[in-house]
């Protein structure tokens, strides 16, 4: 059988700077993986080729299937939670029914998880995703990621625009997700690593320099891990 995650020697540079270099890692059925690093390391660069973004030297199979070469199949399994959301206006109720029916899955179910990290459902639905908060914006994309039900989910710095509120139940929705699901998150933070994940693969300078337990990664991980990135307060990677 196929690991849900199969990375191949990926490599990608951008002008001068080589963010990932020969990375090559797998990831099963129901693991919970972190990748960690300090700005530049290449964590951003990777979890972005994991879902299509960006084009690497190498393969990243999901589930078996080349995601570029038929991202339309490999793309299936994954629910993607971005940390910045696209400005689309298009109405929240609109947007997370087109999403969910593609999937197969009822649109309710998003508004329910929605309401559950904080969000008046009946006073954003009417309005375009790109006239939201911020915060506002991150709930709802989190609860189409949740709701989708694709055997992994990617989130890019999830909860970096999350009120205190939203924190909690956030992670216990991450916790409830299916035995057999899996995730994959990109995370400055190092609560949120510590409650979400069992594996924490580091990167350093586009390789990766530790992949293991999460305890024992975050024991031997320097404080620059959790450094936000300088100059960008959403703390978007340009090279990472």
């Amino acid at each position: 059988m196929h690991p849900l995650v199969d990375i191949q020697a990926v490599s990608k540079r951008y002008g001068a700077v080589q963010a990932l270099n020969q990375v090559s890692l797998q990831i099963g059925a129901g693991e919970r993986v972190a990748f960690v690093g300090a700005n530049g390391s290449g964590k951003s660069t990777l979890l972005r080729a994991l879902v299509g973004l960006v084009r690497v030297q190498g393969r990243v199979l999901l589930a078996g299937v080349d995601v570029a070469k038929s991202p339309e199949i490999a793309l299936r399994q994954v629910a993607y939670m971005p940390q910045v959301a696209p400005p689309l206006d298009v109405p929240v109720a609109e947007l997370t029914k087109t999403i969910l029916s593609l999937r197969g899955v009822a649109p309710d179910r998003a508004s329910a998880i929605a309401r559950q990290l904080g969000v008046d459902w009946d006073q954003v639905k009417g309005k375009a995703l790109r006239d939201l908060s911020g915060g506002t914006k991150q709930k709802i994309l989190a609860a189409v990621a949740l709701a989708s039900q694709a055997p992994l989910l990617v989130c890019d710095e999830p909860t970096a625009n999350l009120d205190a509120a939203a924190r909690d139940p956030f992670f216990e929705l991450v916790r409830q997700r299916p035995a057999g699901s899996a995730l994959v998150l990109c995370s400055h933070r190092r609560d949120e690593v510590a409650q979400l994940v069992d594996r924490v693969v580091e990167l350093s300078e586009g390789v990766v320099l530790r992949d293991g337990p999460a305890g024992e990664v975050l024991a031997a991980a320097g404080s620059a891990l959790w450094t936000r990135p300088q100059g960008s307060p959403d703390g978007v990677e340009v090279h990472a």
